[in-house]
């Protein structure tokens, strides 16, 4: 409980549990003491106050003690056993009786004053026993005060005169311990309905506690609570691991204090719900992490309530990280659509214009002797045509998505034959050493060889450029997860500025002469119709690492054999 009475702690914050309802084991015990008790210091003061009080009335005093402590024992041990529980109870109600009587039988009889005794088996038989035991006790307890004076004669006791007077008729007090026994039972059994339901509800409470704290523990949405004062609740692992904070360290202080700085708009949320009883639904906002990240959430807040009272606010906030980015992407591809749709059309057109140009140039260089700057002029010409040429092909290719043939594939053997390829190549052998570094295991994924093939080649192509002094192309693949693979690919080049990483692979930019800026964007484009992802990460002068992401079907050493 908050010191405003509000009920915030206990549910949320941890699992407590009461102590469960005692069992009729607990009973028995509860029994055994009482019992104790009771004839340690009744019997005395009955002995003391009687006045015709002998030697043997101390002997019989002692004889009672030490058989009730040999006995309370023995039923301490059968209780804790836990076996045999209604042989116990009336085994225990049935010692108590024969005590009773015989201590009666020995201290005067119907005239003793230990008779009294009978009507504290019967109460306690119906306690533990419910109605068959108060029953049990007040039959057995009526057949003791009647065979009283044979008992007595039974155990060489002299019988008393009976003052009829001072002792209750045998009708009377048989009535009266049968009157005591049912509703003593009665009353026993309402205990142990009473119990059973406080047990079955505790257990229910202890479920519904689990149940609460396995749900918000497993949550991945961020869950915060306040009490009314201002004061922080509760803190679910998502919520921690998304503010950076402990719950353990920011339970029971103000809002203002636990939440920093760097959550100030959250704090501002949800203090504001407070101060004005109003919740707040999907409200957006940025906040820092405490490693500097700033990221966006989605807070909403609700008022807790009791008894139409305000007791606190909880507000539940998720990470909207990946959200921005697929919408992002979802923007960026219907961008590209539209580009790829005009782009499609410009390539069409001027690949009809650019197609008899070059055949009218080549028929030229076949028929013409050219010398000097004209043989120049007609060779630059037939240059640009064939530039042309490649970036109307660049365009159709990202303007028209060819059909896909997914098979499966082995990583590992697929990047050692690529790399072995391009260590060959002409623009790559003087000066870029080529090093392939595999994974711990095999891999398998499920992708169209050729079109992800294009994707390593536009890769290799551009960190071979980049490094126009030389340097080494690395080629590393590794599973992240046990679904996923990356395969990356670090060069040793001047990097790329930190303005320029952002435009990177959008269409047409470029930071190379004679680029088309088309390259990257189709290698992006194949990527993410194979389900994954592809990253540049780069500083100026560290080189570029280009990381793409792929589903990973199957990870097995026996598939990389």
């Amino acid at each position: 409980m908050t010191p405003g009475g509000s009920p915030l702690y206990a549910p949320l914050s941890r699992l407590e549990t009461a102590p469960p309802p005692g069992d009729r084991w607990d009973a028995l015990k509860t029994l055994v003491r009482a019992r104790l008790l009771v004839v340690t210091l009744a019997l005395p003061i009955g002995v003391l106050l009687r006045p015709d009080s002998t030697v043997e009335a101390w002997w019989v005093l002692a004889g009672s003690l030490l058989a009730v402590g040999l006995l309370s024992a023995a039923f301490w041990l059968g209780a804790r056993m836990r076996r045999g529980l209604g042989i116990q109870t009336y085994l225990q109600l049935g010692a108590d009786l024969l005590l009773v009587t015989a201590l009666s039988a020995l201290s005067g009889g119907r005239n003793s004053q230990f008779v009294l005794f009978y009507a504290l088996v019967v109460i306690t038989g119906g306690l533990v026993g419910s109605l068959a035991g108060g029953l049990f006790a007040a039959a057995g307890s009526c057949i003791g005060f009647l065979a009283l004076p044979w008992i007595a004669v039974w155990l060489g006791v002299a019988p008393e005169a009976v003052d009829l007077a001072a002792v209750p008729r045998p009708g009377m007090l048989i009535a009266f311990l049968a009157v005591v026994g049912v509703l003593a039972g009665i009353l026993g059994r309402r205990v142990q309905r009473t119990r059973e339901d406080l047990e079955r509800t505790s257990r229910e409470l202890d479920r519904v506690r689990v149940d609460n704290d396995a749900i918000l523990r497993h949550l991945t949405t961020g869950v915060l609570t306040v009490d009314r004062d201002g004061n922080t609740g509760y803190l679910n692992p998502a919520a921690e691991q998304m503010l950076g904070l402990r719950g353990a360290a920011v339970r029971g202080r103000r809002i203002q204090v636990a939440l920093p700085d760097r959550l100030a708009r959250l704090r501002d949320v949800v203090a504001g719900t407070l101060d004005r009883q109003a919740p707040r639904v999907r409200v957006e906002l940025m906040i820092t992490h405490e490693q500097g990240r700033e990221f966006p959430i989605g807070v909403s807040t609700s008022l807790l309530m009791h008894d139409g009272a305000v007791t606190g606010v909880v507000a539940v906030f998720q990470d909207l990280t990946e959200v921005r980015e697929m919408e992002r992407r979802a923007r960026r591809n219907e961008t590209l659509a539209e580009v790829g749709a005009l782009a499609a059309g410009i390539a069409h057109e001027l690949r009809n214009g650019i197609n008899p140009i070059s055949g009218s140039v080549e028929c030229l260089q076949r028929e013409l002797h050219l010398e000097g700057e004209n043989l120049m002029l007609m060779e630059l010409i037939n240059k640009e045509c064939n530039r042309l040429n490649r970036f109307v092909s660049d365009l159709l290719s990202y303007a028209r998505d060819r059909e896909m043939a997914p098979e499966m594939v082995d990583l590992h053997q697929h990047l050692a034959e690529f790399c072995d390829l391009v260590a060959r190549d002409p623009r790559a052998v003087d000066r870029v050493t080529v090093r392939f570094e595999p994974g711990e295991s095999g891999a398998a994924v499920r992708v169209d060889r050729e079109q992800i093939r294009q994707v390593w080649l536009n890769l290799a192509t551009n960190a071979i450029q980049a490094m126009e002094t030389g340097g080494t192309l690395r080629v590393r693949w590794r599973c992240i997860e046990p679904e996923q693979v990356v395969v990356e690919f670090e060069d040793e080049g001047p990097g790329i500025a930190a303005e320029d990483l952002p435009r990177v692979g959008q269409p047409f930019f470029t930071t190379k002469d004679g680029g088309t800026g088309l390259g990257l964007a189709i290698a992006q484009r194949i990527v993410e119709r194979h389900g994954g992802s592809l990253s540049l990460d780069s500083q100026p002068g560290r080189g570029t690492t280009a990381r793409v992401m792929l589903p990973c079907v199957a990870v097995s050493v026996a598939q990389a054999a």
